[in-house]
């Protein structure tokens, strides 16, 4: 029995010291594991205690900054109610200014339209005026733009005359007055040689019928030589025909000038003194240059054809546009 309960004892004995070497490996295991955690705790908390430490630098970087910006934002709020009160002054200014530029450009289309007829001129102007009455957007300019329309579109209605065109014929006129020949200075037209031939062949030996060939050949050749020195022309000044050369430069001169004068009296739109320097351009040629050679024939009919073209329109008023404009200054000025 009391071997029996040595032997319990000391596999007891040897069971506990088993379980305590386990135990205490296990409790190293342990606390070499709570040691590594705390250190990586150590750790983690140096890293938070540093990003703690940044974003509270950051935190008073934002609030620095939120203060520069609350000042910043004040200042821009009150520098907005500034432009705002000047671009209410300047707006009124700019209404001003537009309806003294609109009186303007529609004073000189009514300038072009009285003076020299130039309608596309007073198009221009008016046309410029209604673009500046479209920019200030205001409902004081509708008016004034219905008006500057109307105008507008009675204009565009109105025929085209092409000044330009007229103007360039009377200077094509002009230019060929040096090659227009006057009564006084027209010489007769020599025939060229050979046109009949200057010895007939002679039939052999002498016979009537060859002496009456003869003498017709020989009556033809003074009837040609005759009519090459004498020539019938209706002439109506007789002194044209008298003229000394240094008159004869006095006459194209004064017909030139009389074009001149009627290229003047075009771009001007003066109609009747128009017509009246053409009649007496047309005179002038029927009573100083030769009527029968071509190019005066063809000087005459252009001229007259020029006499024809219809140069001066019945031109629309501008006086309701200009006072409608003139009305609107007028009460802004009370108004201010």
């Amino acid at each position: 029995m009391g071997g029996l309960a040595t032997v319990a004892a000391l596999i007891l004995g040897a069971v506990s010291l088993v379980t305590a070497v386990a135990l205490w490996q296990r409790a190293e295991s342990i606390a070499q594991e709570a040691a590594r955690r705390l250190q990586a705790g150590d750790v983690r908390v140096t890293q938070l205690e540093g990003q703690l430490k940044q974003t509270q630098d950051q935190s008073r970087d934002l609030q620095a900054r939120s203060g520069v910006l609350e000042s910043k934002l004040t200042e821009a709020l009150g520098q907005q109610a500034q432009l705002e009160r000047m671009y209410r002054d300047i707006a009124q200014d700019s209404i001003d200014t537009v309806l003294a530029d609109v009186e303007s450009a529609v004073a000189i289309a009514s300038q072009q339209l009285a003076i020299s007829g130039n309608v596309q001129g007073a198009l221009a102007a008016l046309a410029d005026a209604d673009g500046r009455l479209a920019r200030i957007r205001q409902p004081q300019a509708i008016g004034m733009r219905r008006l500057l329309q109307r105008d507008i579109d009675r204009l565009k209605a109105l025929p085209v005359v092409d000044l330009i065109g007229l103007a360039l014929r009377l200077d094509a006129v002009t230019a060929s007055i040096d090659q227009l020949p006057l009564l006084s200075a027209v010489t007769p037209a020599v025939e060229g040689a050979g046109s009949r031939p200057a010895a007939a062949a002679r039939a052999p030996g002498f016979s009537l019928e060859g002496l009456a060939s003869s003498g017709r050949r020989g009556l033809d050749s003074l009837l040609a030589e005759l009519s090459q020195l004498f020539r019938v022309n209706r002439v109506d000044s007789p002194d044209a025909l008298l003229l000394a050369p240094e008159q004869q430069y006095f006459v194209r001169e004064n017909l030139r000038l009389m074009l001149l004068s009627a290229r003047l009296s075009l771009l001007s739109r003066l109609e009747p003194v128009f017509r009246n320097d053409l009649e007496r351009a047309v005179g002038l040629l029927g009573s100083q240059y030769d009527r029968q050679q071509r190019s005066v024939v063809n000087t005459v009919a252009t001229l007259r054809q020029l006499q024809t073209a219809r140069i001066a329109l019945e031109l629309p008023s501008l006086g309701d546009t200009l006072a409608a404009v003139r009305t609107a200054r007028a009460a802004r000025e009370v108004a201010q």
